[in-house]
């Protein structure tokens, strides 16, 4: 054990001997529900929703990841299903998804709308589970499971069809770079009276390991069933065990949600909120929800990976959980890593808290960064960063210079046409950049400008001052600061970017000379 330690803590030492890291790295929070919306206030949320983008912006994030659908009920313009509790179940006279959306690339951030699949409790009338209560899990007795845990069955192709129909009414009307599948699983309740209990633990996303482990060794008591496939009945035809099914039902509507947003807006990409352990022991993602998260990546069915690594806040857990020791995800994933999809590590902050080791943060993206397959970083839940005000304590350290997303190149590889840059001087210490679109930009695009103390730009190491989103000419003032004794020569480039993060060439440069 000690021995483990010392190699691990020789490859951190190492890494943090590297330079920063390099300019493509995705990060984010998870913003619930309750976080983005004031039910007491009439009126748009326009405020609020201004400073989260702000202060993941401030932060150096590049996207949020932004719910959008909760227990059936909606944040959005649905025409299947109601408007949430946090707006009362009433229409609000505005759009909070299209506000969202607007502010996230005014700031030059990607916006995930964050979906919870199967997770359905209430029945608030409209709902599918109150307008479907057959669509609802049953244990093996045929019993229901009760309104305040309900979950509807993968295993019914009527659910995976409605389903379907959800996300794609998101993904059609609005302009969202990515959609978010949470509790993409099947439940993991069973059927003893602590049920409510479990509930009300898993409030904020993640049951306590040592709260499941009767359910993890009585699999019969779970409501793992449904009205067209009860376990009386036995294994569905064509698979050889429940288990088989119980994975190829969830896989099944990822893979159909993927292949239709393919069909339509190929750029958006599809992402899971795995659990954080695939398949090492206790409560794991294979054998205990059936969710088989390698399968997805390896196969495509899902763009990113985004799995919730909670139980750990030690950088040595995370290192083995992801690569060393543990063996549970390294050994599973490596022909989507070598087919370039992206793999993002989520972490339980709310837990940092909890335990009273926040400062770990830092320490933990580094041993993250020190595998290469790893492209960034979500963050459970905003709520916890900015209780800490962590923003700009963030920026000033382990997320100090502005970052893109990386290209995977599996769809689309072709690199667009570069913009051209102009520059007007202001005064001595204030210059304004216009940046341009070739003729060739019809839509909106991401671009990204660059400083450099040489005239070679490298656009995976030299610093990105600016990160925008749009399709017409903008605008970028560059100020320094008089206080500061400059005598130096910096040079600026762009380049545009197009929905798939496939990055032109640079631009024109052009240079800055401040000699007071």
């Amino acid at each position: 054990m000690f021995y483990n330690r010392l190699i691990f803590f020789l490859i951190l030492l190492f890494h943090y001997a590297l330079p920063a890291s390099s300019n493509n790295e995705f990060r984010a929070t998870w913003v619930i529900t309750w976080e983005q919306i004031n039910p007491n206030w009439p009126s748009p949320n326009m405020d609020r929703i201004w400073e989260i983008m702000r202060k993941h912006k401030s932060a150096n994030m590049n996207a949020v990841l932004w719910q959008v659908r909760q227990n059936g009920t909606a944040y959005y313009n649905s025409s299947y299903e109601p408007w949430g509790k946090y707006l009362n179940y009433i229409n609000p006279g505005y759009d909070p998804l299209a506000c969202a959306i607007q502010e996230a690339h005014a700031q030059g951030i990607e916006l995930h709308a964050w979906m919870n699949v199967f997770e359905c409790r209430g029945a608030v009338y409209g709902t599918p589970a109150y307008e479907h209560p057959k669509w609802i899990c049953r244990d093996e007795d045929g019993n229901p499971m009760p309104s305040d845990i309900a979950s509807l069955s993968p295993g019914l192709a009527e659910v995976r069809h409605y389903l379907v129909n959800v996300a794609m009414e998101i993904v059609r009307n609005y302009d969202i770079d990515g959609l978010h599948l949470d509790y993409v699983r099947w439940d993991e309740y069973f059927n003893p009276k602590r049920t409510k209990e479990l509930a009300e633990l898993t409030a904020e996303g993640m049951t306590p390991e040592e709260e499941i482990q009767e359910l993890i060794e009585n699999k019969s008591g779970r409501y793992l069933y449904d009205t067209l496939h009860p376990y009386s009945a036995g294994v569905p035809e064509g698979f050889e065990s429940w288990e088989d099914w119980w994975q190829w039902s969830v896989t099944e509507f990822v893979r159909v949600l993927h292949d239709s947003i393919q069909a339509v807006k190929p750029w958006v990409r599809l992402s899971a909120a795995a659990l954080g352990k695939y398949n090492w022991s206790g409560w794991q993602a294979y054998g205990r929800v059936f969710q088989d998260a390698a399968l997805w990546f390896n196969e495509g069915y899902v763009d990113q990976l985004m799995p919730m690594h909670y139980h750990w806040t030690e950088p040595q857990d995370f290192y083995n959980m992801l690569s060393g020791g543990y063996q549970c995800w390294s050994p599973y994933i490596q022909d989507g890593v070598a087919d370039g999809r992206l793999y993002t590590v989520g972490f339980g902050s709310y837990k940092f808290a909890i335990q009273g080791v926040w400062e770990n943060h830092p320490v933990v993206v580094e041993a993250c960064r020190s595998i290469s397959w790893v492209d960034g970083f979500q963050f459970f839940s905003y709520r916890w960063w900015d209780e800490h005000n962590y923003w700009n304590e963030a920026e000033k350290t382990f997320f100090n210079r502005k970052t893109k997303v990386r290209a995977t190149r599996l769809i689309d590889s072709i690199p667009p046409d570069p913009p051209t840059i102009s520059l007007t001087k202001i005064d001595s210490l204030t210059y304004k950049i216009t940046v341009t679109p070739p003729v060739t930009a019809t839509s909106d695009h991401w671009y990204a400008i660059y400083r450099s103390t040489d005239n070679t730009i490298d656009v995976d190491n030299d610093g990105i001052i600016n990160i925008h989103f749009g399709g017409s000419p903008f605008t970028h003032i560059e100020s320094f600061d008089s206080k500061k004794n400059y005598i130096r020569t910096y040079f600026y480039a762009a380049t545009l970017i197009d929905r798939y993060w496939n990055e032109s060439g640079i631009s024109n440069i052009l240079k800055i000379e401040i000699k007071e």
